[in-house]
């Protein structure tokens, strides 16, 4: 074999890196991979990867595209973000991971549940296919007046809550958007709803769909917010957070007019009970509002004020957290596998005998709390305004 052909064999192989991703800089560092296998060491969902990253990696940089697209790998990633911070290189896994779920979409391949949740976004703009009307049906259990409940709808306020699909649309969480409204209430925030909110747009770059596909979403729920007036927005959902701050900027070419916070950055006031009945709670950070966004302090900080809390830490917290496996679409792609991954965190509460699972997001929350029935395990899984809600009260 002479110098040509050994040169050309061992190459990497460029076509591919261009396919998958747009981005020279991520096509380099796909290149530096040196198959240490911290990937697959930290990947919740590496039992449902016929590829393991790391061999999904290596892959790729020999050009084995069939191999690659035909394992269908990439649906199994919560996009949880662990194996980005962990990777010595700084490649950025979970956004390739992204890129060759848009090749399959390109390529005119389909995941039921995938092609089913972007249809009814392009339908409704939310992710269950609902009449827009529905969003607010959790009002219902606030008891307000005609005129208080209006008062949540006005068109000028200072701070806009920006609810995001999963807690408004699916009854296990629609005690988030009542608790968070009721302590925006009991704080005397100038806030208002947004009458026509749209999803933050997520799960069509999720389902492969691009990013470029989230423009019309960032520019709908910007322009939302901009007519209100509003210099603060308020969320509750982790991946609304992220797409607003690290997502929406560089679609619309420039920073946004607002500054956008988590609620329990915006509520650090609230009066606390003198006393409560002592209760154990453990913290699980959701990945896109601790790991991705930096914020895990806030939270626990608050449970720590409470009375009567006795807090715990898990194993794998803060930036370290392990997934709840409901991220990435996991949940909609493969079901029993987002189930194994949140029984395993179950378990991780269960070592420090909590009581009790606090989270801050409303994904979170439905994926502990399914893993803790499907386990029979006897904890209680509560998202942070709803605990801050019966602590208050």
């Amino acid at each position: 074999m002479n110098e040509k052909s050994i040169l050309s064999d061992n190459m990497f192989h460029f076509d591919f890196l261009n396919l998958i991703s747009g981005a020279h800089d991520d096509n380099e560092k796909i290149k530096t991979c040196i198959q240490c296998g911290s990937c697959t060491g930290s990947c919740c969902a590496v039992s449902g990867m016929s590829l393991s990253p790391r061999k999904l990696w290596r892959s790729v940089q020999l050009g084995m595209e069939p191999a690659v697209m035909d394992s269908m790998s990439y649906w199994n990633c919560t996009t949880c973000g662990l194996c980005d911070k962990r990777c010595p290189r700084g490649i950025p896994l979970s956004k390739i991971m992204l890129s060759l779920r848009e090749k399959h979409h390109r390529d005119g391949g389909s995941i039921s549940g995938v092609t089913q949740t972007i249809e009814n976004l392009k339908k409704s703009k939310n992710i269950t296919g609902d009449d827009p009307a529905n969003r607010f049906l959790w009002l219902d259990n606030l008891v307000l007046s005609d005129e208080d409940r209006a008062k949540l709808f006005k068109k000028q306020s200072e701070v806009v809550y920006f609810t995001g699909c999963v807690s408004v649309l699916f009854p296990q969480v629609g005690g988030i958007p009542q608790s968070l409204t009721k302590l925006l209430l009991k704080a005397g925030a100038d806030f208002s709803l947004l009458d026509e909110e749209w999803c933050c747009g997520y799960p069509v770059m999720a389902g492969g769909a691009g990013v470029e596909n989230v423009t019309e979403y960032a520019k709908h729920n910007i322009s939302q917010i901009e007519g209100r007036g509003a210099k603060t927005v308020i969320v509750s959902c982790p991946t609304c957070y992220y797409m607003f701050t690290k997502v929406y900027p560089d679609l619309i070419g420039g920073p946004l007019s607002f500054t956008v916070l988590h609620y329990s950055e915006y509520l650090k006031g609230l009066d606390k009970p003198a006393s409560a009945k002592t209760t154990v709670v453990t913290y699980h950070d959701p990945c896109d509002l601790g790991r991705k966004l930096h914020i895990t302090e806030a939270p626990r900080e608050m449970l720590k004020s409470l009375p009567g809390v006795e807090f715990r830490e898990m194993r794998f917290s803060g930036e370290d957290s392990k997934c709840c496996g409901g991220g990435g679409n996991l949940e909609i792609c493969d079901s029993v596998l987002s189930g194994k991954i949140a029984q395993l965190r179950i378990t991780h509460a269960l070592d420090v005998k909590a009581d009790m699972i606090i989270t801050s997001c409303q994904q979170c929350k439905r994926t502990l709390a399914g893993g803790a029935r499907q386990m029979r395990a006897k904890i209680k899984i509560m998202e942070l305004s709803e605990f801050l809600i019966s602590a208050l009260s």
